[in-house]
Parts: C-alpha cells; sequence; structure tokens
C-alpha cells in the first residue's frame, strides 16, 4: 500500500494505537547499523632451489614467504525511529481501502485516500475549546471555579468529523486536548483545507447518536429530550443533518496529508 503513500505529513496521530499495533507486527526495534568494509589479501611462496655446484658440493634451499594485508572501515549509522516511520510499518500491513468498503469486515485496518472532513457541530467545538482552555477559570460561584466545573464534564470531548466520497459517508471522531493535539504544529482547521488521507480501524455502519459522551450525556438530561438533529458545518453555511444517516464509522489511528516530491 505505501506504493499509494509513498510521502506524507502527518496531521494527527494516536501514538499509543500506532505504537501497538507496530509492535504486534514486530516488537524488534533497530536503534544502529553497522556496515563493514573488510579486505584480506594472503600470498605464499615456496621456492625449492637445488644446484649442483661441484660434484662434492651440493647446495639445496628451501625459502618460504607468507604475506597478510587486512584493511578494515567500519560505518556506524544511527536509526532514527520518528512517528512517520512507525506509522509507514503499519500502513504496509493494510490490504483494504475505500474500494473495497461495501466488502470489508469489521476490524480490519483500513486506508481512504482523497477525503474532504467537515466538522459536525462546529460552533459547539469552539466554545469547548475555549472552556478547556480555561476562558471561565475566573469565574466562580460560592468560591468554586465555573471553569473548572465544567471541564469535568468534558474531558472526553472529542471532535467529530464526517466525509464523503464515492456516495459512502464516513464518520470518525479525535480527542480534544488542551496541548498537542495535532503533530507538526497543525491545528484543526487545517485538517479541513484540503483532502487528506484516513488511515484506520473500520468499525461498521454507525449512526450519528451512537456516538457518547459524559457532556452529550448532560446536555441530553437537561433537555429532557433524546436528540434529534445537529448542526454539519459546510462552505455553504450551515445545513441541518438528521441523526439517522448510516455512516462507516472509522476508529482512527492517523491523518495525513500525501506529499509530491520532484515530479512525482
Amino acid at each position: 500500500m505505501t506504493k499509494n503513500l509513498q510521502h506524507f505529513s502527518i496531521f494527527y496521530l494516536n501514538f499509543e494505537k500506532v505504537f501497538e499495533i507496530a509492535m504486534l507486527l514486530d516488537n524488534k526495534v533497530s536503534v544502529s547499523q553497522e556496515e563493514t568494509d573488510d579486505s584480506k589479501h594472503t600470498s605464499k611462496l615456496t621456492a625449492r632451489v637445488q644446484a649442483m655446484l661441484t660434484a662434492i658440493f651440493t647446495a639445496r634451499g628451501e625459502g618460504s614467504y607468507e604475506y597478510t594485508k587486512s584493511s578494515g572501515l567500519k560505518k556506524t549509522v544511527e536509526i532514527k525511529s520518528t512517528n512517520a516511520v512507525i506509522l509507514r510499518d503499519v500502513v504496509d500491513e493494510i490490504k483494504t481501502t475505500d474500494e473495497q468498503i461495501k466488502v470489508a469486515i469489521e476490524d480490519q485496518l483500513i486506508i481512504i485516500h482523497d477525503l474532504n472532513l467537515t466538522i459536525v457541530n462546529e460552533e459547539e467545538m469552539r466554545q469547548m475549546k475555549l472552556i478547556k482552555e480555561g476562558a471561565l477559570d475566573r469565574f466562580t460561584h460560592e468560591e468554586i471555579s465555573i471553569g473548572e466545573v465544567i471541564k469535568s464534564f468534558v474531558t472526553d470531548y472529542s471532535y467529530i468529523l464526517t466525509a464523503r466520497k464515492d456516495e459512502e459517508n464516513y464518520l470518525l471522531k479525535i480527542p480534544s486536548e488542551v496541548q498537542n493535539e495535532f503533530e507538526n504544529n497543525y491545528t484543526i482547521d487545517d485538517l479541513l483545507m484540503g483532502k487528506v488521507t484516513l488511515i484506520g480501524i473500520y468499525k461498521g455502519v454507525k449512526k450519528m447518536s451512537d456516538l457518547k459522551s459524559t457532556f452529550k450525556y448532560m446536555i441530553e438530561n437537561e433537555q429532557n429530550t433524546g436528540p434529534s438533529e445537529v448542526q454539519h458545518s459546510t462552505e455553504n453555511g450551515e445545513v441541518e443533518e438528521s441523526l439517522e444517516t448510516k455512516y462507516r464509522y472509522i476508529d482512527t489511528l492517523a491523518i495525513v496529508q500525501k506529499i509530491r516530491l520532484g515530479d512525482s
């Protein structure tokens, strides 16, 4: 599969999941490599000389000569194990793409190219980011920080994203963190700027209503009604989308963008 993903830059990586899978494939990690250029030359010469100098004097001599020359050059190369290198080991094992999605088996590794991602309920997502970053920490009630109380409800909050390709709907989520959410200083907004490649584990057909979180539970209890719809942010504005729409749910391992080098 690497022929379809030769060079890439990582937007998002669930390192713990990817590392565990990579270790299942091969738990031996190379840290260095030695290259030795060794040449050895050995020659041996035996000479036998017999000459009759005179009838009464015979000289007989035997000589042996051995020469050995050895030269060696040892070069040690340190092997860097980066996130991209570990991810590539996993990608090499993927046999299923979106072209086989209709016959994909649950829990298979899958790679889906050229997706345009969209954030579900973007307004709520922006509010959660502000709360997690401490925007409400200075507000208190009876010496209790309102911001800290709300943070306890949103620890498992995730970005919900969808995509559509070849008449198939895809659904995924990325845990929201205060720091180091994404690789290489990317942000959630960078994922929306163009086509990306999704690498993950196929989990079958799901509905938006199947996704649960503490925050969602609290909101639904407060309203005392089940959810009926969410706001789906698109370039054309806000459109309503039913929670009953069926999606191919992907347990996300990584989101990357392809890089083309030279004329490739």
